[in-house]
């Protein structure tokens, strides 16, 4: 069996798992939902494609302006495609970072073919995805090029030209991934602090996003790209096409430098590989360390002590201790926020706050409170479950317990946070003193409602986060009963205090009702105001459940 053959066959074995991981009814929804929204995706993007394609190729052929906006360019288009193309190979790179840069079986795999037939192998399975996202979509494009243009060659280079491209994109960037999973798992100290440094690679890369730094980024690479050799993929896709002023030998030269890249990335790749793959992984916790805040945490323990009670005190400074240990798990406190990027980003250039942001303070704050320590509390145990289940600890000092870990971080932090924004925002003094003193009130709420979701809806595994690094994080269930809960509480403190926003809601409800029905302003408020009511009940509920659901527990 030659070279070839061990590739194809290592590639097939790997897309076979991972569609039988992805179409695996018994598994659950997910799988289900997953495989649909691929459906959905692929078909999107190929109609869509074709359409796009079709308009394109009809702007070209009358030599008229490209969607109204100005006549096309072969360098402008060389380089938006290649920075799709540096996007591409950051994720392939990202990828291999993860769960892509080992094999599924190392031990057995690496005993009978050699590294370079491995990395093959893994080169094709990467493939195999890129064709199956993308090439739907191109030959769309290609098609509706051809129908629009009136030449049939789009149909074969888009294709050719948008595979290559990402072929080329999986051999550049799995080995530089690989080199930086090489070192983030084969050295000690990175190994030791991996949540520390992806939390903070996280926060960096929100950074980036808010300052509007990725934007000013891709501008600066725009034109250094436009000249490199990844531009000249436009001239092979448009090669053919009427009204396009493409280069026959930059086409050319596109086949070439695929040919040369994907030689230079096997090289490459397999002496990364060689050497990760024949390595051993760092043991973070080979040489435990004393850490400042082991020795700082009973003398914290013994002051909340004396104000709430050994049991109380100790559950509060587990839960903060699991915390630093395990940091990834309170990125969910993160997601609203991120969310936010793009109007972030507007902020901080214009350097004004908009009358709005406080607002949505108070709901990120309701949000950071609801999700750090409450709305997985039995998961969160793991293996200390049982102990707890059967110590002395009830289930009144359980909850209060979450409860307090997470409302003495959050309520601080979220109301200073709401107090910043108030007072630098255009709004009235007495809205924004109503905002600073109803912050802390909206997240007791949100903790109180939060515990009672999680406590009914608990997860014990562990699920992957970056591919490489599993925690616990809340169930499906607790995260969208707890989303939904405060995305209607929200809408219905809207709709009451603004007329505006009375008026917006009243239009749109009645837009999407069928059968002619509506919806006035005043009936919406009344709803609003009810809602708001059940609002408040709710987490009183959910509280008293909480307490007896952790009374009567009992594990299978």
């Amino acid at each position: 069996m030659n070279v070839l053959d061990h590739s194809v066959r290592l590639a097939r074995i790997d897309v076979t798992r991972m569609a039988r991981k992805h179409t695996d009814w018994r598994s659950g929804s997910s799988s289900i939902i997953g495989l649909v929204m691929y459906v959905l995706l692929v078909l999107v993007g190929t109609l869509g494609g074709g359409y796009l394609g079709y308009r394109l190729g009809t702007s070209l052929a009358e030599s008229g302006p490209l969607f109204g906006i100005g006549t096309f360019s072969t360098p402008i288009a060389g380089g938006i495609l290649a920075l799709f193309w540096l996007i591409i190979t950051v994720i392939f790179a990202v990828r291999a970072v993860g769960q892509r840069g080992t094999l599924a079986q190392p031990e057995g795999i690496l005993t009978v073919v050699p590294t370079r037939e491995a990395l093959a192998g893994v080169y094709v399975a990467e493939l195999t995805y890129v064709v199956l996202w993308v090439l739907g979509p191109a030959f769309g494009l290609g098609a509706g090029l051809a129908l629009g243009s009136g030449v049939p060659w789009p149909v074969l280079t888009v294709p050719v030209a948008i595979l290559a491209a990402g072929l080329t994109a999986v051999t550049v960037g799995y080995p530089i991934g690989l080199s930086v999973r090489h070192v983030a798992s084969r050295f000690p100290f990175v190994a030791q602090h991996k949540g520390v440094i992806l939390v903070m690679v996280f926060l960096g890369y929100f950074a980036a996003l808010s300052t509007g730094t990725v934007d000013q980024l891709m501008v600066a690479l725009f034109e250094p790209m436009q000249v490199s050799p990844m531009a000249w993929y436009a001239d092979l896709l448009f090669l053919g096409t009427p009204g396009v002023e493409g280069s026959l030998a930059k086409a050319g030269g596109a086949g070439a430098f695929t040919l040369v890249f994907t030689v230079a990335g096997t090289i490459a790749g397999t002496r990364v590989a060689g050497i990760h793959w024949f390595s051993d992984p760092a043991l973070a916790g080979a040489e435990p360390k004393p850490v400042a805040t082991e020795a700082a945490s009973p003398g914290i323990e013994r002051r909340i002590e004396s104000v709430l009670g050994p049991r109380t005190a100790a559950l509060v400074t587990l839960s903060w201790r699991r915390a630093v240990r395990a940091p990834l798990k309170l990125l969910y406190a993160f997601f609203p926020v991120l969310m936010m990027g793009g109007f972030l980003a507007d902020i901080v250039q214009s350097g004004e706050i908009p009358a709005y942001l406080p607002f949505v303070a108070v709901v990120v704050a309701a949000w950071a409170a609801g999700v750090i320590f409450t709305l997985n509390p039995l998961g969160d145990q793991g293996a200390a479950l049982t102990s707890a289940l059967l110590s002395r600890v009830d289930g009144r000092t359980f909850v209060h317990a979450h409860l307090l870990a997470g409302l003495a971080i959050a309520i601080p932090i979220g109301t200073v946070l709401t107090a910043v924004l108030a007072g630098l925002s255009p709004i009235e003094s007495e809205t924004a003193l109503a905002l600073v003193l109803a912050t802390p009130v909206v997240m007791v709420l949100s903790a109180a409602f939060s515990i009672g979701v999680g406590m009914t809806f608990p997860r014990f595994e562990a699920i992957n986060v970056t591919r490489s690094m599993k925690t616990v994080l809340p169930s499906r269930w607790a995260f969208v009963l707890f989303s939904a809960y405060l995305f209607v509480t929200a809408a219905a403190a809207g709709v009451v205090y603004e007329s505006s926003v009375r008026d917006l809601a009243a239009g749109l409800v009645s837009w999407v009702l069928p059968f002619g029905l509506s919806v006035s302003a005043d009936t919406l408020y009344f709803l609003s105001a009810v809602l708001l009511v059940g609002a408040v009940i709710l987490p009183v509920v959910s509280y008293r459940h909480a307490i007896a659901r952790f009374d009567g527990y009992t594990m299978a």
